[in-house]
């Protein structure tokens, strides 16, 4: 099922079947502020395991998972941030970036990488805010395009197609063009740039 939505004015009732989708541990794929990527629900061990498949990371992997949340201090429930990786995030987010901190225990162990670690987007791209809100949990999230990948217009009506068998949504906001959110790793005292992407280099 493929739902048109406008990427800066989403109706609510339009994600209706994305959310049931969510709720239901379904990976839902829908556009972020880096293009198209795919989400389920960090509740659903069954959304995370297909998730994991689909971008073909083994759960022993050091490659930290992502998750989305809407508000700054959600961040501090779910990863380990010390005043100076705070003022960071605070000045950094919402935007393109992926802040890699330590897993705190309200993480499901399923979704840490080998080093306990996680990634945390918090974008601004409304329509995957509006189905963090609506879902009431964040959202794990990966992109459709891998990071080896050369970069090609990702158009929702092909990703339908393509994922059809894994997929049963797709939120379509038109063709977009993947751009990297920029990685971060804040552990240990240390901030340390993993991957440049579209967010600058905080200095």
């Amino acid at each position: 099922m493929r739902l048109r939505t406008h990427m800066d004015r989403p109706a609510p009732r339009k994600l209706a079947p994305a959310v049931d989708a969510l709720r239901r541990g379904e990976v839902v794929i829908c556009p972020t502020d880096t293009g198209y990527a795919f989400v389920c629900a960090l509740s659903s061990s069954k959304g995370i395991a297909k998730l994991r498949r689909l971008k073909g990371i083994e759960e022993d992997s050091r490659k930290p998972l992502a998750m989305m949340v809407n508000e700054l201090a959600e961040l501090g429930k779910y990863g380990i941030m010390d005043n100076q990786v705070f003022r960071m995030v605070r000045r950094i987010l919402p935007g393109p970036y992926t802040v890699v901190l330590r897993a705190t225990g309200s993480v499901p162990r399923v979704m840490r990488n080998r080093d306990h670690e996680i990634g945390v987007r918090m974008p601004e791209n409304a329509a995957c805010r509006m189905l963090v809100e609506l879902v009431g949990e964040p959202l794990l999230v990966g992109s459709v395009t891998g990071a080896e990948e050369e970069p090609e217009l990702e158009d929702p009506e092909l990703l339908e197609k393509r994922y059809r068998a894994d997929v049963k949504v797709v939120v379509d906001a038109g063709p977009l063009w993947p751009d990297p959110s920029t990685v971060l790793r804040a552990t240990d005292g240390e901030i340390e740039v993993l991957r440049e992407g579209q967010g600058a280099i905080p200095g």
